[in-house]
């Protein structure tokens, strides 16, 4: 990271912090918050007549709340793989103190009172109290940590999954996972019962919908829509370490053909490393929420970058289609366009009517989609990719 960016990621994280000396008891820290943050915890923790309760009152039912090993392990359990490994490094003394640790590492064990943050003698304090500690030690660490594993490959598999389809059925998923997986192979009612743990959390990825796991960036339209295109054709099914980078929000694949439109901007735009990445990062964004030629194009006017010659235009143009030709989208079920039209040509091999033109493209852009060079809606400032997007 540079600078800027740490300078960024140290105010986001101050702003949340407690300003002052640590402490490391639950029955230090809850008398020192206000009402208002404590209320907030009491409704994370559902602790009824909450609304009625005097400021000790709160601090003891809150306290009681963290401090519950069954509740502490099902907020465990429903951590995300980044969320944990810091968790579980403060816990075993592995953490490398930084100001500028990523907010989204460590917001959701922050809203339910299982850490803090200090800020004291310029340095921040990530502080899992001695409360939550002990508690932690009381679980059975061995079917804990099964679990945990558990738990935590089912959702790299629903993310990715959503990440590269859009939408699948609990069936398929299962096929998947199963085909992949067995040795420990995963029932529908398994991951149902898992889906369901991870839906409590507000600010998750995907949901149930009309009987499938889709992600949310769709209005009801667009899925319906999605549905419908998708009927039929087969399903791309990358090995588990491909399959696996897709987990991540941001992700997607360095294709020759975007590789060699970011050569070509670089070298005939005259631009940076970092514009030309940003350019290309958008340009393969657009492609997979199948964006027309005009607003691909786009990305070139509001740079301020003009076509010297109408043989540049025509290449720029060709690199982009071929792009677009070569780029996952979920209305093909994580195929590329090229991948189905070779398919088609395959005997023997299921397709789908595939209606396409080559150099049209349809519009239907995801708009609630989190671009890669948005800015990240923690609201720490950075650029989402280089946030809770990592």
């Amino acid at each position: 990271m540079n600078d800027e960016t740490n300078q960024l990621l140290e105010e986001n994280n101050i702003k949340h912090a407690i300003i002052g000396e640590k402490m490391q008891r639950l029955a230090d820290i809850l008398p020192s918050l206000t009402k208002t943050r404590l209320a907030a915890l009491a409704s994370v923790y559902n602790i009824s007549g909450r609304s009625k309760m005097k400021k000790e009152e709160l601090v003891a039912a809150v306290q009681d709340s963290i401090a519950d090993a069954e509740t502490l392990q099902a907020a465990l359990l429903n951590s995300r793989p980044k969320e944990w490994e810091l968790f579980n490094s403060l816990l075993d003394g592995s953490y490398q103190p930084s100001n500028a640790t990523p907010f989204g590492y460590y917001y959701y064990f922050l809203d339910r009172g299982l850490l803090f943050t200090f800020f004291a003698d310029n340095r921040l304090h990530l502080v899992i109290p001695d409360e939550v500690q002990a508690t932690f030690q009381k679980l059975d660490q061995p079917a804990f940590r099964q679990a945990l594993q558990r738990s935590q490959l089912l959702y790299t598999y629903l993310m990715a999954a959503v990440n590269l389809y859009g939408f699948i059925a609990p069936a398929k998923l299962v096929e998947i996972f199963n085909a992949q997986n067995s040795q420990a192979p995963v029932t529908e009612e398994e991951l149902l019962q898992q889906l369901e743990g991870f839906l409590v959390r507000t600010d998750q990825y995907f949901e149930l919908r009309q009987g499938t796991i889709a992600s949310l960036d769709m209005e009801d339209k667009e899925f319906d829509a999605l549905m419908e295109k998708v009927q039929g054709k087969p399903y791309y099914v990358p090995d588990q370490q491909e399959l696996f980078k897709y987990a991540d929000h941001d992700y997607f694949e360095i294709t020759p053909q975007l590789a060699a439109l970011r050569e070509y901007v670089t070298k005939d735009f005259r631009l940076d490393q970092e514009s030309a990445e940003y350019l290309v990062d958008d340009i393969q964004l657009g492609c997979s929420m199948e964006a027309s030629l005009e607003d691909l194009l786009y990305e070139f006017e509001r740079r301020d970058l003009d076509f010297t010659s109408q043989q540049q235009a025509k290449q720029t143009v060709a690199l982009i289609t071929d792009v677009y030709d070569h780029t996952r989208m979920w209305s093909h079920a994580g195929h590329t366009l090229d991948e189905l039209r070779r398919m088609q040509e395959s005997p023997g091999t299921p397709t789908a009517e595939i209606a396409y033109i080559r150099g049209h493209v349809v519009k239907q852009a995801r708009s609630t989609k989190i671009g890669r060079n948005e800015p990240c809606p923690c609201g720490s400032g950075l650029k989402y990719k280089k946030c809770c997007g990592k």
